[in-house]
């Protein structure tokens, strides 16, 4: 492997090229064209008004019930911003918020008839992708690729 070094202007830093700082800007890139994409063919299916944003949330969503504070938690987000968007998707049909049926006191967030028909159809559009993937790369480089994304490793690399 080799190393490109540039050097910044200003202050005269060793900017060293990295290849993790390059996945993860390709990561980013892939996620928004994958998720605009979808977003644009769920458009297309007449579900009209979903943003990217949107639809990355409720991708988020446990088919039963969901606690704003989990899904804070794993989206990196306030409760309060879980709480607007759960507001928005509410507006537009395809997210309810009921109690729960075993505490009374508590909310969860469910999906509404129309939002299940959503979400499957979204994951239709990632099976077609999948099936694009595989043919263009090969199963065994999608195999490796999700191993080292969800490898815990991962976790003891940034821990360091």
């Amino acid at each position: 492997m080799s190393t490109y070094l540039t050097t910044s202007p200003r202050g005269g830093y060793s900017l060293i090229d990295s290849r993790t700082l390059k996945l993860v800007r390709q990561m980013d890139l892939f996620k928004e064209k994958i998720v605009r994409s979808l977003t644009t063919q769920l458009h297309k299916e007449k579900f009209e008004g979903l943003t990217p944003k949107q639809l990355v949330f409720m991708g988020e969503l446990d088919c039963g019930a969901n606690h704003a504070s989990e899904l804070a938690r794993r989206l990196g987000i306030t409760r309060q911003a879980v709480h607007k968007t759960v507001q928005e998707l509410q507006r537009l049909g395809w997210l309810d918020v009921v109690p729960h049926p075993e505490y009374g006191n508590q909310k969860v967030i469910e999906f509404t008839i129309e939002g299940e028909r959503m979400m499957s159809r979204a994951r239709a559009h990632f099976a077609t992708i999948d099936t694009i993937l595989c043919n263009r790369f090969g199963e065994a480089a999608l195999d490796t690729l999700e191993e080292i994304l969800t490898s815990p490793a991962i976790e003891d690399i940034v821990a360091e």
